[in-house]
Parts: structure tokens; sequence; C-alpha cells
């Protein structure tokens, strides 16, 4: 449900971050700014987190300043995303894992099943880099074939 998706971001992120484990943040939905400060709030160590803002020049926001950051011009370029997450696997160093903050928000700004290729391609590049990952999805909000797709691709589903 909506209103337990930011304390099961923060709950997953500590875990994995408290475990030594450097991610990958790709966030469609706040600004990396607003994260990194309730990241901090939560004692979730930003030394250990590289950030894919795909929503502060979108929105019209300023770029914060930060070497752990790239900055997408929107939410539906997937090719820059791709480019981006690459970018930030190659410079992070030690294990390693891949968040996304919501698959129901880059569903809204892009076509389905071009999304579902994406998310696929990024899968499959993180089994075979070795990377962890999570996915977060309002059920309810969430197109159920491309749910069923993505599903099929993960490891476990945890449903909350």
């Amino acid at each position: 449900k909506a209103e337990h998706t930011m304390q099961l971001s923060l709950d997953t992120l500590k875990i994995l971050t408290d475990k030594n484990y450097n991610g990958i943040i790709l966030s469609a939905s706040r600004p990396h700014e607003n994260l990194k400060q309730i990241y901090k709030q939560n004692k979730i160590n930003t030394k250990k987190i590289f950030f894919i803002d795909c929503i502060s020049k979108c929105q019209g926001g300023t770029e914060g300043k930060g070497d752990r950051v790239i900055y997408v011009e929107k939410v539906s370029d997937l090719t820059h995303i791709s480019l981006a997450i690459n970018r930030a696997i190659r410079e992070i160093k030690g294990k390693k894992f891949l968040f996304i903050d919501s698959i129901t928000t880059m569903l809204i700004h892009n076509n389905p099943r071009v999304f579902v290729q994406f998310i696929h391609y990024l899968l499959t590049r993180m089994r075979i880099k070795k990377i962890g990952g999570a996915l977060i999805s309002l059920e309810e909000e969430t197109d159920s074939e491309v749910r069923a797709e993505i599903i099929q691709l993960c490891d476990k589903v945890i449903k909350f």
C-alpha cells in the first residue's frame, strides 16, 4: 500500500547499507537532495549511496552538488537512465545493489511494453554483474500484465 512504501524503502536501505552494500538509488518520485536528507534522519549511511535522480531536472529543480549523483532529464529517458546505472556500477566498489523506488511512478511516464523490456535488461545485467536489487511497486496501481511480467524476472516477491 502507498502509505507503507517510504518506511519499506527506509528499512530495506538500512539493512543493506548496514551489511556493507553500496547502493544505486534510481529515484523517479523524489529529488535526491530530499532523499538524502530523509536517509540521514533515519541513520542510513548516504556515503554508501549513489543517486540517479530522474525528477529534479524535469520538475525545474536545481541540481545539487555532489559526486554521487547523476541527473537524468526525465523519467521517460530509459536510455540515459541505463547509461547512468552503468556509470554508477563502474564507480561503486564492493558489494552493490540497485534500488528502484517506484515501478509505479516509472510506468506513468513510459510505455508499459518498453518499460518491461527495460526492466528485463536491468535485471539481466544485474545478475551478470552479481548485483543485488529491490523494486517497489504498488500492486493496485500497477497494470496486472506488466506486474506479472516483472514478477517472472524477479527471484522473490514480497507483499506487504
